[in-house]
């Protein structure tokens, strides 16, 4: 029978096709053109609906097309940001015209959620949605940058300056405690990349980019399990669309520069040194100056004049450019979207950032019932990092000769100190100093989707994620990083990981009357697989060997353990979800949500946990009585309720491992030996949970002109992952324990207002406000953690965010006028006195000591605001988008430079007390003082921690788009040209922040930079 059914298939085939082929037919003419601006769209696809048909419209818009006579006939007109649009032909009608209407947001948009999409209308959760076209404004390497101030409730800060830098993005706060030195960010949001896990968003060109959806509540992250505990970033990547292809360049080219503090140079210098000796009898003229420059040749450079900016000679102009070219088209069967882009950034600190990528995305349609598809990505990565000169910079002494006569430089500035290395010691040669990471991203999808009956699809995917990168490090003996060490040190290391997700789904969907019911199945599997090598050692025999061959080092100082990582780390995760979404009328929406998890990092027992969750809306704007409303278009209530949980800890933490040493020996004969790992096991470690409640609101006025969406949140996280220290006498020192709870509650808002919206203008300004209060709950015992090491930024404090500062509260300096009140108080046996740090005496016994330290602030704002502009006229264009940030405390780490005995350097911006200054900024210098080591400068940690609240003004774009009437002439669908500015104007609310950018978070390296770019972008 089926040796039959072949030649019957192709025999029915043929007579169709000849059918087809027989009918009669005529001949329309047509025309398309945008409603919006009344201008004609060339290289419009023009399908007859049910068939392959088709035709594209021409430069003038127009086409013509045959369809089948004496019976109506739907045309299918569609184009890359406009809706499609279905036309019916009437017998007999010749022509017909066609408006295409940009493709805005609209509440019956769809957006994409977990293994699914619905329209926004029906969205039961929080989420938020940022489509292409506001990806691609901000242009950036990294797509993270260009969410920033549009999403409420992401938090998103640049994380440094340097080539290739990314950005980090809590949403909602944070809600685990990242245990200090476990490498491990547990706050991080899931990354899904097409419906796949394992992705990284910073290597994907931010122009394949169709949308990202940031899911928020308990709701919308449940069907990921644990893996979306922290929210869920759902990236979806263009696709192939039938018609003619449509090929696409974007591009821009810009120059970086940063802003630092300058470091003290000529009389600033000299007079910090002055007054340091003069607070203890050692100077009273410019006659003593002699005496302030006792180190070698250090005193001839002074008189010699021999002054260096550092600052200057170190920094270079940055440069970046970006090239994307992107082809997209096919057959109602066959779509195809394929790219490949360039990218590199030249840092200004001599070191540079390379990425290539290609990606490949195919669909197919093999059936009525089966279809499937590939998503192939490949990002190759080069990069040159360099040991942050900075910390030289605002240390050294600014003296000396910075190059020799033939224009290298000095490694020793001033000749007869060879104690003080030069900032640009690293830039002696090619070979001084060399940090080289490359990395190959390899990404490999498929699906097979079947629809066997009518509402029953049957899905699975497979996906795979690769990485390969190796890391090489040499530092010569005359390097900053090996400044005093008198060898050299190279070093290798290789890590190849393995990501596996596999999923299968079901989706049922059933329409009864006015009652849709769609049912979703779900089994996932992940597995992740690490292996890392490394070697290393001393001593290289020649510097142009690098970190290449290091049998040519020093045999007694080779080593072969990565010193932070593991030689192999694995990890399995599965579960089983199930989802009921239920719409009566499309006014009243219900999800329920359940999914029982299972990691292989925790115990055995409690591997596994069932998290539910429920959510519930209501559009009242379709109710009867709000239908005719000309005034309030959309009003819509959601709630929703669940618990997430974690297992955010180090593979093998509830294990206690051995580790193999070679330190051990009989006599003269090595002999391996095995010790306990300093983690030690814990067999009842569980699942960290937190429980979540959303209410939201959506708002739509004057036919949705001004809209608005608003969400208040509570979320409560118990029984915290955290690594807990442990007395050395047990033999270890850490053990992971379920010993902590943390609160977030916040509001988030949006509001969008179309100002304008004519012809031949339009302003719509888009304005987003998160507020979210952090504090930790619950600790072991109930008390706080102080930290041993590095109290001010580790400690865990109840009722305070995670991320906060525990230190003396400094109040200013002891002024002159204060002399009696500041001998009332002491450190030790020192009485304080005039010129001295005024911190707070807590508890009232006039002793400043460990007992006054108390939490002086953190690292979370009181609130994050966007405001985004966007102004057309014509073919200009203008978007303005200005970030704020306030209410959080930095570190700023070079505020720490203040060098009080004279004899280094700091910023020239740091004003310090004298009685012919009285400042309130930092204390009195003086001689052979630091700040830990004089008893005046007790509470010199809190002189870093300052207000970090700011506003800037990101990115403004001035573009321009040639009329399509002018650019059809050369084949050009679309060509805009634009200039773009970054971190154009920046006001912080301390003083002491001056030419710093404080999104840094205070760090001393790789500062942020200004840009300006321009760019082009191209449709053919």
């Amino acid at each position: 029978m089926r040796r039959h059914l072949l030649p019957l298939v192709l025999l029915s085939s043929a007579t169709t096709a000849s059918y087809a082929q027989s009918r009669q037919t005529h001949s329309i003419s047509g025309l398309v053109i945008s409603a919006d601006s009344k201008e004609t769209i060339a290289g419009a696809t023009v399908i007859l609906k049910g068939t392959t048909t088709g035709n594209t419209t021409n430069a003038d818009g127009k086409f013509i097309l045959n369809v089948p006579a004496g019976e109506p006939a739907t045309l299918v007109v569609s184009f890359l940001g406009y809706r499609p649009e279905e036309v019916t032909v009437e017998p007999g009608q010749n022509v017909v015209e066609v408006r295409l209407e940009e493709n805005v947001a609209t509440l019956n948009d769809v957006v994409v959620i977990g293994f699914g999409a619905v329209k926004k209308r029906d969205v039961t959760g929080s989420i938020a949605s940022v489509k292409a076209e506001e990806i691609v404004q901000t242009p950036t390497h990294n797509a993270v940058e260009a969410l920033q101030g549009r999403v409420p409730g992401a938090d998103i800060v640049r994380n440094s300056g340097a080539a290739g830098a990314g950005s980090s993005i809590t949403i909602r706060g944070n809600r685990s405690i990242n245990s200090p030195g476990s490498g491990i960010d547990k706050n991080s949001p899931l990354v899904v990349i097409d419906g796949y896990q394992g992705g990284n968003i910073s290597d994907l060109n931010p122009n394949d980019i169709e949308s990202v959806e940031v899911l928020k509540d308990a709701s919308a992250t449940a069907i990921y399990g644990a893996q979306g505990a922290n929210g869920v970033i759902i990236v979806s990547t263009k696709r192939g669309a039938a018609g003619k292809v449509r090929v696409d360049y974007n591009g821009y080219y810009g120059v970086n520069d940063y802003q630092f503090p300058e470091s003290r140079i000529g009389e600033g210098y000299v007079a910090l040194r002055r007054e340091a000796f003069r607070t203890v009898g050692q100077w009273s003229t410019p006659a003593d100056d002699a005496r302030l420059f006792p180190a070698p040749g250090e005193y001839d450079a002074v008189q010699n004049g021999q002054w260096v900016n550092w600052m200057d000679l170190v920094k270079n102009r940055g440069i970046q450019q970006s090239h994307a070219v992107s082809l997209r088209g096919g057959s109602e069967a066959t779509k195809v979207f394929a790219s490949a882009g360039y990218f590199r950034e030249e840092g200004m600190l001599t070191n540079n950032f390379n990425r290539l990528n290609s990606r490949l995305n195919l669909d197919q349609t093999i059936s009525k019932v089966f279809k499937t598809g590939l998503l192939t990505q490949v990002t190759y990565y080069q990069q040159n990092d360099r040991r942050d000169p900075l910390s030289v910079v605002t240390s050294i002494s600014p003296l000396g000769v910075p190059y020799d006569a033939d224009g290298r430089v000095n490694t020793f500035p001033i000749a007869s100190d060879q104690t003080r290395i030069s900032p640009l010691a690293d830039e002696l040669g090619p070979n001084t100093a060399r940090n080289n990471t490359i990395r190959t991203n390899i990404i490999a999808n498929g699906y097979l989707e079947a629809k066997p009956l009518r509402g029953l699809t049957l899905r699975t995917n497979f996906g795979s994620n690769m990485d390969f990168r190796r890391q090489g490090i040499f530092n010569d003996r005359l390097s900053l990083g090996q400044n005093g060490r008198g060898f050299s040190a190279a070093s290798t290391e290789n890590t190849f990981s393995r990501f596996i997700n596999w999923d299968n789904i079901v989706t049922y969907v059933q329409e009864l009357g006015k009652s849709t019911l769609t049912l979703t199945g779900i089994t996932n599997y992940i597995r992740s697989d690490v292996d890392n090598t490394y070697a290393g050692g001393q001593s290289q025999l020649l510097s142009s060997q690098l970190f290449y061959d290091l049998n040519s080092t020093s045999t007694t100082a080779r080593t072969f353990a990565s010193p932070s990582t593991p030689p192999y780390v694995g990890s399995k995760n599965m579960a089983y979800a199930g989802r009921v979404n239920y719409n009566y009328a499309g006014k009243y929406l219900l999800t329920v949500t359940g999914r029982y998890d299972g990691a292989s990092r925790l115990a055995p027992g409690n591997k596994w946990d069932f998290f539910p969750s429920v959510a519930a809306a209501w559009n009242i704007g379709d109710e009867d009585f709000l239908r005719n409303s000309r005034k309030l278009t959309q009003l819509k209530l959601r709630t929703s309720y669940g618990v997430a949980g974690n297992y955010a800890i180090a593979p093998y933490g509830t294990q206690s491992v051995l580790s193999a040493s070679p330190r051990m020996s009989f006599g003269d004969v090595p002999a391996q030996m095995y010790t306990f790992s300093p983690t030690v096991g814990n067999p009842n470690l569980g699942w960290e949970k937190s429980a979540t409640l959303n209410l939201g609101l959506d708002l739509g006025f004057f036919d949705n002109r001004l809209t608005a969406n608003l969400d208040v949140y509570d979320t409560r996280t118990s029984d915290i992952l955290l690594l807990r220290p442990l007395p050395l006498s047990t033999g270890v020192t850490q053990v992971y324990e379920n010993i902590g709870g943390t609160r977030n509650r916040g509001v988030e808002l949006a509001v969008t207002s179309q100002n304008f919206s004519t012809e031949n203008f339009s302003w719509t300004t888009t304005l987003t406000l998160t507020r979210n209060k952090e504090e930790i709950t619950d600790l072991l015992d109930g008390r706080d953690i102080i930290a041993t090491s590095g109290p001010e930024t580790n400690s865990l404090l109840l009722g305070r965010p995670v991320g906060s500062f525990y230190t003396y509260e400094k109040q200013g300096i002891w002024q002159t006028s204060e002399a009696d009140e500041a001998a009332k108080y002491k450190v030790g046996n020192y009485v304080m006195q005039p010129g001295d740090i005024k911190v707070a005496d807590l508890n009232g016994d006039f002793i400043i000591d460990a007992k006054d330290q108390t939490y002086i602030g953190s690292t979370v704002p009181k609130f994050v605001a966007g405001l985004q502009n966007t102004v057309r006229y014509r073919g200009f264009d203008l978007n303005v988008f200005a970030l704020a940030r306030y209410g959080q405390m930095i570190n700023a780490q070079f505020l720490g430079r203040y060098n009080p005995s004279g004899n280094g350097n700091g910023p020239a911006s740091l004003d310090y007390w004298t009685p012919e200054n009285p400042t309130n900024d930092f204390p009195r210098p003086r001689k052979d003082s630091n700040l830990n080591s004089y008893a005046g400068y007790t509470g010199y940690q809190a002189l870093n921690f300052v207000d970090g609240s700011f506003f800037k003004i990101r990115t403004m774009t001035l573009g321009y788009t040639l009329p399509k009437s002018i650019g059809s002439k050369v084949m050009l669908q679309n060509a805009r040209l634009y200039v773009t500015a970054t971190n154009l104007l920046i006001l912080t609310k301390s003083d002491l922040l001056d030419n710093y950018d404080p999104e840094r978070g205070g760090a001393e390296s790789t500062p942020l930079s200004r840009q300006v770019l321009v760019g082009l972008n191209l449709s053919f």
